[in-house]
């Protein structure tokens, strides 16, 4: 798949975005002008990730990773309302820094116990290019029409969200940020 991507100042870039017709997926990709480690960085540790994880407006007041395979990664996004919405996931694959890999898990549970068929697995690969790091997002899901039902609840707009949230979250640190210890 070949992706038209819109390079600009790390606040103003836009996210190409793929569902072929013909297959339960989803592709998301964008670059950010920050070098892979520090995208790797930002993406596993969660003294980042709650300050950019989700839609517009969401805060995150939980955020845990435990970063091996098999271990699981906890989220809780608070909406503007009050509401909250969380998730645990299981990390299947973890290639640092280049990719990263979970599906959706019940709470609670951890990698060997029978878990339910995943509903999504969602891969995170960083390609780093002169400095600056495309991201590109696969998520699978079981059929076409699942991940379509999806969109139409605005999957695809909570990560572009979060993606937006990131590029002026990475601004602010400096490179040497993915090497400091949290």
């Amino acid at each position: 798949m070949d992706f038209p991507l819109h390079i600009g100042a790390a606040s103003t870039d836009t996210a190409a975005l793929v569902t072929p017709a013909d297959m339960p997926l989803l592709v998301v990709r964008r670059r950010f002008r920050a070098p892979r480690e520090l995208v790797w960085r930002c993406y596993t540790d969660p003294v980042h990730l709650v300050r950019f994880w989700g839609p517009k407006g969401a805060t995150n007041p939980v955020s845990k990773v435990d970063l091996r395979v098999g271990g699981a990664w906890r989220q809780v996004m608070r909406f503007p309302a009050g509401n909250e919405y969380g998730y645990t996931s299981i990390f299947l694959e973890i290639v640092p820094p280049r990719r990263l890999v979970w599906r959706d898990a019940p709470d609670g549970s951890r990698f060997g116990d029978p878990l339910p068929p995943a509903t999504f697995v969602t891969s995170l690969d960083l390609d780093e290019a002169d400095g600056q790091t495309t991201l590109t997002v696969h998520v699978t899901f079981p059929t076409p029409g699942e991940r379509d039902a999806a969109m139409a609840r605005g999957f695809a707009r909570t990560i572009t969200d979060s993606f937006d949230k990131f590029a002026a979250y990475v601004t602010t640190l400096a490179p040497a940020a993915s090497r400091q210890e949290s």
